[in-house]
């Protein structure tokens, strides 16, 4: 019984220090990986942005590696690719009031990068959109 009592207790001292350790380790990382990252190399989706909303899809990418994406909406969409770095955001392209959009893109260095449509307007908007990564 005294065994069974000892490791009782260093098993219940040893998830209660694992269970801190692992806050302070999402606390540090929060900010460096997105909450929408895909695990996927292609998609074609449709979706529905709705008044003064946006949408975003994140993609781990290579260094080198490139990415052909897409878009097609019914109105006007604010666009920009950008990725996160150290706490900061960069952007690789951005564009207002745009309908329709295909471009590649090659990263310079291994990073999350996200492709982001906001819809500014006075109605929902119906796009399309896709992504293709090329090793």
């Amino acid at each position: 019984m005294e065994l069974l009592k000892r490791y009782s207790i260093s098993f219940t001292i040893a998830c209660i220090v694992l269970y801190f350790f692992t806050i302070w380790v999402e606390k540090q990382h929060e900010s460096n990986m997105p909450h929408n990252l895909s695990t996927k190399n292609e998609e074609i989706v449709e979706i529905t942005i709705p008044v003064k909303h946006y949408f975003e899809k994140c993609l781990d990418l290579k260094e080198s590696q490139e990415l052909q994406y897409g878009f097609e909406s019914q109105a006007p969409l604010s666009f920009n690719l950008h990725y996160h770095q150290l706490g900061e955001t960069f952007y690789a392209l951005e564009e207002e009031s745009v309908v329709e959009l295909e471009k590649t893109f090659q990263a310079e260095e291994r990073g999350y990068y996200c492709l982001k449509w906001g819809n500014s307007g006075q109605d929902k908007v119906e796009m399309n959109y896709y992504f293709k990564i090329l090793d």
